[in-house]
C-alpha cells in the first residue's frame, strides 16, 4: 500500500493563496535591525527557515514607523531603503524555495522605546542611551495616557491627527509590502 503522507505536509489554501504544506513559522522578535533596516541577518534568519521546508514564514513585527518600534533594533518598513531590502529577501524566499513569505506590520504604542528583549526586556533605554547605536527614547502615543508598566513612560494620548497619521503609515506600509512581493499581511 502507498504510504500516507500526514495532512501536515499537505498543501493548504488560504482565500487565493496555496502553501505547499501546513507548517507556519511564526513572527520572532529578532531586534537585530539598526535604523529599521533588515540586513543579511534577516536574509540568513528568514530564508534558512524558508529552506527548512516551512509552507508560510512571518517577518518578525515589521514597524510602520521611527516611533512605532519597541527598541532600536526593531525593524521597519517606513523607507525606501527598508522596502529595498525586504524586497531582496521577498525575492529571494520566492527564487530559492517552494515557500511564501507573510509581512506582520504592527506599531509598539505604549510598550515603545523600551530595550532589547535580550537586555532589560520592556524597560525604558538607558540614560546613555542603546548600548548598540546610542539612540535615545522617542515620545510615544498610543490610545490613553497610560504606561506600558510602573518604570515606562507615559505615552501622550492620541488626538485625531496622531490616528490619522498612524493610519496613514500602516496604509503606506502595506503598499510598499505588496510592492516587494510579500504574500501575506497581518
Amino acid at each position: 500500500p502507498a504510504a500516507r503522507v500526514p495532512p501536515m505536509f499537505t498543501p493548504f489554501r488560504l482565500r487565493g493563496l496555496v502553501l505547499p504544506n501546513r507548517v507556519v513559522v511564526s513572527p520572532m522578535a529578532q531586534y537585530s535591525c539598526a535604523g529599521g533596516m533588515p540586513d543579511d541577518y534577516y536574509l540568513v534568519h528568514l530564508g534558512s527557515r524558508a529552506h527548512g521546508g516551512a509552507g508560510l514564514v512571518f517577518t518578525e513585527m515589521v514597524c510602520v514607523s521611527a516611533d512605532a518600534r519597541i527598541s532600536p533594533g526593531c525593524a521597519g518598513l517606513y523607507d525606501d531603503a527598508h522596502a529595498a531590502a525586504w524586497q531582496r529577501i521577498v525575492d529571494y524566499v520566492h527564487a530559492r524555495t517552494p515557500a511564501k513569505i507573510a509581512l506582520q506590520l504592527g506599531h509598539a504604542g505604549p510598550k515603545g522605546s523600551t530595550q532589547r528583549g535580550w537586555e532589560a526586556a520592556e524597560l525604558p533605554l538607558p540614560d546613555a542611551g542603546d548600548a548598540l547605536t546610542g539612540e535615545r527614547n522617542w515620545p510615544l502615543i498610543a490610545p490613553s495616557a497610560m504606561a506600558y508598566g510602573p518604570d515606562n513612560a507615559v505615552p501622550r494620548a492620541m488626538v485625531r491627527e496622531d490616528m490619522d497619521r498612524v493610519k496613514a503609515d500602516f496604509v503606506r506600509a502595506a503598499r510598499a509590502g505588496a510592492a516587494c512581493g510579500f504574500d501575506w499581511l497581518a
